[in-house]
C-alpha cells in the first residue's frame, strides 16, 4: 500500500515491506559488495519486512532502528541509525564489519556525499518535495563503509511518487573502486 500523506520521515514508525515489483534487483549491489551467489539468490526470494521505530533522545537526536524479517519468519539484520553522522561501527553476518554514518539531508546542490564532494545525481533524482518539520532536512543520508572488502554505499531515504502513487524510496550507490551499482528500493506502508 502507498504511503499515506500523514507518514512523513520525521514519523516512519510501523511496518514496511520492501515491494519487488516495484523496486530494482539487489543482486548487482550484493555481488559488488563481495556477498555470495547463493545468499543474493535467497535475498532476491525473500520478502524483506522491517519494523521501523523512530525516536528522538533528549538532545534532540533522532534514533531509527530498523528490524528486518524475511518470508518465514526469519530474523534478518538489525539497523541502529543514529541521525548526528557521527561513526557507528555495525558487524553483520552477511557484510562484515562495517562504519556506518547517518544524517539529515536536503538533496539540493549544496548536498555532500558521505565521501567528499556533491552527492551522486542519482541519488537526487525523483523525490517529492516534502516540508521538514522544524529545522530538520527534506531526507535522510546514511553513509557506509566496509574497509575490509572495500566497498561503500550511500543512501539516501525519502518519498517519491511510484506509478502514480506515494512510497517510502531508498536510492543506494554502491562503489568498490572505479565500479558502482545502483538500487532503488520502494517499499509498502503495512501500518503501526
Amino acid at each position: 500500500m502507498a504511503a499515506p500523506p500523514e507518514i512523513t520521515l520525521q514519523d516512519l514508525n510501523g511496518y514496511w515491506v520492501m515491494s519487488k515489483s516495484l523496486s530494482d534487483p539487489l543482486d548487482p549491489v550484493l555481488a559488488l559488495q563481495g556477498i555470495n551467489w547463493l545468499i543474493r539468490k535467497v535475498v532476491s526470494l525473500a520478502t524483506i519486512t522491517m519494523r521501523v521505530i523512530e525516536t528522538e533522545d533528549a538532545t534532540g537526536t533522532t534514533h531509527i532502528r530498523v528490524e528486518q524479517t524475511a518470508t518465514g519468519g526469519i530474523k534478518g539484520e538489525t539497523e541502529e541509525r543514529k541521525l548526528d553522522w557521527s561513526p557507528v561501527p555495525h558487524s553483520s553476518g552477511v557484510f562484515g564489519e562495517m562504519n556506518n554514518r547517518t544524517r539529515w539531508t536536503s538533496i539540493g546542490s549544496e548536498a555532500e556525499s558521505g565521501g567528499g564532494g556533491p552527492l551522486h545525481p542519482w541519488l537526487t533524482e525523483g523525490w517529492l518535495d516534502e516540508k521538514p518539520i522544524e529545522d530538520r532536512k527534506t531526507h535522510v543520508q546514511n553513509w557506509v563503509v566496509n574497509e575490509k572488502s572495500g566497498w561503500t554505499a550511500e543512501q539516501i531515504w525519502g518519498f517519491a511518487m511510484v506509478n502514480g502513487k506515494r512510497y517510502h524510496v531508498r536510492r543506494f550507490l554502491v562503489k568498490k573502486g572505479d565500479e558502482e551499482a545502483k538500487a532503488c528500493m520502494v517499499y509498502d506502508w503495512k501500518g503501526v
